[in-house]
């Protein structure tokens, strides 16, 4: 790994914003470019932000000799394409949540990483927060007891006529779910530390687009622990645990 991490930046997606600036701020960090399927949205994007160079397709991205590692921000489904051909690039990667929606996916983007020697990693920043560092501290201390019961949630509202927005498109595996039910999940898993779950059961309500709009899922785990998650698009905005 290089002292200084040139990062590029893979689609003009909103979601980049949570990330330029922790980049700049980043000691061993530097953005050096960002690429569009359009050259000159690319370039518009690039000024705004003050990115210095803009490509106008993401396979000129990867070929950027100027770049060690890739965020990829593009909807879920291409996901796995697109890192699996930055690591082919030799480029590390940083995937948006959720990393991959089936298994099969992530398998091919692990192997391509380990072939080529690059890091692959999910966008996951909760996981590196302190608030949640100190949550596991408390419960590896046991001062929270013996842990058996995680309940998570996620649920924020989106209007059902916003047909165009990515997280109601089930082409682009959209979906509350995938969208924010896998920080409830993840959370979950994580606070018990009791390895994957044995058994799952989970509800959906499904909206006209084919996606589900709300979720709600129970994880059993072998030590007799249990997670209760939901997420949706239905109600304001909350979440906790």
């Amino acid at each position: 790994m290089p002292d200084t991490i040139r990062w590029g930046l893979l689609s003009t997606a909103r979601i980049n914003d949570a990330l330029i600036d922790p980049i700049r701020q980043a000691k061993r960090s530097e953005l050096v470019a960002v690429a569009s399927r359009d050259l000159a949205k690319g370039r518009d994007y690039a000024a705004a932000k003050g990115i210095p160079t803009a490509h106008g397709s993401y396979e000129d991205l990867l070929a950027d000799p100027q770049i060690d590692a890739i965020y990829i921000s593009l909807p879920n489904a291409l996901h796995c394409e697109w890192a699996v051909r930055a690591a082919q690039a030799g480029k590390h990667v940083l995937v948006e949540k959720p990393i991959a929606v089936t298994l099969d996916e992530l398998d091919q983007m692990a192997a391509a990483a380990t072939a080529h020697g690059v890091t692959l990693f999910e966008a996951f920043m909760y996981l590196h927060h302190p608030q949640t560092r100190r949550a596991l501290e408390l419960i590896g201390e046991g001062k929270l007891g013996d842990l058996q019961t995680v309940q998570s949630w996620f649920h924020f509202y989106l209007p059902p006529e916003n047909s165009s927005n990515i997280r109601l498109n089930a082409g682009l595996s959209g979906g509350s779910l995938w969208d924010v039910g896998v920080y409830p999940n993840s959370l979950s898993i994580t606070m018990l530390g009791a390895g994957a779950p044995q058994a799952v059961w989970a509800s959906q309500i499904v909206g006209e687009s084919g996606v589900d709009v709300a979720m709600r899922g129970q994880l059993h785990f072998a030590g007799g622990q249990v997670a209760q998650i939901s997420s949706g698009f239905r109600t304001p905005f909350r979440e906790g645990a």
